[in-house]
């Protein structure tokens, strides 16, 4: 009678760490299928983001601007410079990287808000505090500081 409760025991217990094995392999499938989804979402944003004077990196880590989009899904980018164009023709597919997007408008400058606006109740840093800083890394000797 013992052995067959020791057997039942032992079968509960293989069985739960069966179903627990089972969790985490259908856990990390339904993980890489979100990624993956995700990741798809992120390179179809990036290659309908590509516009005349786009910079960009290719697969092949070439850097330039994109000059025409043909409608047969090849660029042609200035790998050159502005003076020393140098034209070469890729296919949409072989852009790794936008590095900066000729959609995206400029970032607006930042005016800082003069001192008469700043509330009176809050307490105000002084300017000696980079001082105390410097003091403090003249102790360590910079080889590039000179």
């Amino acid at each position: 009678m013992v052995h067959s409760l020791l057997a039942i025991e032992g079968n509960t217990s293989t069985w739960i760490m069966l179903a627990i094995v089972g969790a985490l392999f259908i856990g990390m499938i339904v993980y890489t299928v979100f990624s993956s989804k995700k990741r798809k979402q992120q390179q179809d944003n990036m290659m309908n983001s590509l516009v005349v004077g786009t910079k960009i990196m290719t697969i092949g880590r070439m850097v330039g601007k994109i000059t025409q989009v043909n409608p047969d899904n090849t660029l042609i980018i200035n790998v050159g410079t502005e003076n020393n164009p140098t034209l070469i023709v890729i296919d949409r597919q072989a852009v790794g990287l936008v590095l900066e997007n000729a959609a995206a408008p400029a970032p607006a400058p930042v005016d800082p808000a003069p001192a008469a606006d700043l509330p009176q109740d809050e307490p105000v840093v002084s300017e000696e505090a980079p001082a105390e800083e410097e003091k403090k890394s003249d102790l360590v000797d910079d080889p590039f500081k000179k």
